[in-house]
């Protein structure tokens, strides 16, 4: 019998659950767990310097700083590729808890979705998205994710004086990035040059997103404005979707106060 969405189990109930008397491999300082028809990923939840972290409420990031190899194939591999016919044989598995717990929060299924990387870390999607009070007892922020050129900021919700002292920095450097989340896991994100802003605004993770059009543009319809992740990557947006910077970053601040997007500009499906 499966284990019941966001219970609690101890380490041998939960194996006992998807085993079936089987006998288990275990693997990368026993946070995996492989059966014939499930592998169990067992996550600690700690710093997300180091250690494993919930970046959104349907998301996970494995990953302990005393592990550093690349993921075993029993592990990773799901599928039967022996045949013509590539067929699942097996489902990942997510269960939580903190350091200090004794049992573990079943998760639920969970698609693995990239690992490796410097971290040698690995990323599932949930199935279930993670009920607010779990997800504010494992780490999650309770307002908003400000996150400046990559660095993130947890603000609580209404704190204003707090969110324009991350965004006053953007106006003074020559290429910037701003984004905001939050538990409804929607997303509002900005680039800007020296003279104008980009913006994008996600439902969901997987949407094709909404954009800003500058009802004034009149240049040419194909041009391009140039714009630079700190990362280094060079980005190019259609200028028409482009705000001067000053506006752009008031829509930013409008939709951090009132929780919506501004219906002051025009917004276009992606």
């Amino acid at each position: 019998m499966e284990p019941i969405v966001h219970n609690l189990y101890t380490l041998d109930d939960a194996i006992a659950s998807l085993g079936n008397e089987a006998v288990p491999e275990f693997f990368c300082r026993n946070d995996f767990v492989v059966l014939p028809n499930a592998v169990i990923c067992l996550v600690t939840i700690g710093d997300p310097a180091t250690d494993a972290f919930l970046p959104r409420p349907s998301s996970v990031i494995w990953k302990r700083p005393d592990y550093r190899a690349p993921l075993p194939g029993k592990v990773t591999e799901i599928w039967d590729r022996s045949q013509s016919k590539v067929r699942k044989v097996k489902d990942h598995h997510v269960f939580l808890r903190l350091r200090e717990d004794d049992r573990f929060l079943y998760a639920g299924q969970a698609h693995l979705g990239s690992y490796g990387g410097q971290d040698y870390s690995a990323r599932f999607s949930l199935n279930h998205k993670l009920p607010r009070k779990v997800w504010l007892r494992y780490g999650g922020y309770s307002g908003w994710l400000v996150d400046a050129n990559h660095q993130p900021h947890p603000v609580e919700n209404g704190d204003l004086a707090e969110f324009s002292r991350i965004a006053e920095e953007i106006p003074g450097q020559e290429f910037a990035h701003l984004s905001l989340t939050r538990y409804e896991e929607d997303s509002l994100t900005l680039h800007t040059n020296s003279f104008r802003g980009w913006l994008m605004y996600l439902r969901q993770p997987a949407d094709s997103g909404l954009y800003t059009h500058d009802a004034s543009y009149t240049g040419d319809p194909k041009a391009e404005e140039l714009f630079r992740c700190v990362c280094g990557i060079d980005l190019n947006f259609p200028a028409h979707q482009t705000l001067p910077r000053d506006q752009a970053l008031k829509v930013v601040e409008e939709f951090f106060v009132t929780g919506e997007l501004p219906r002051s500009i025009p917004w276009d499906e992606g």
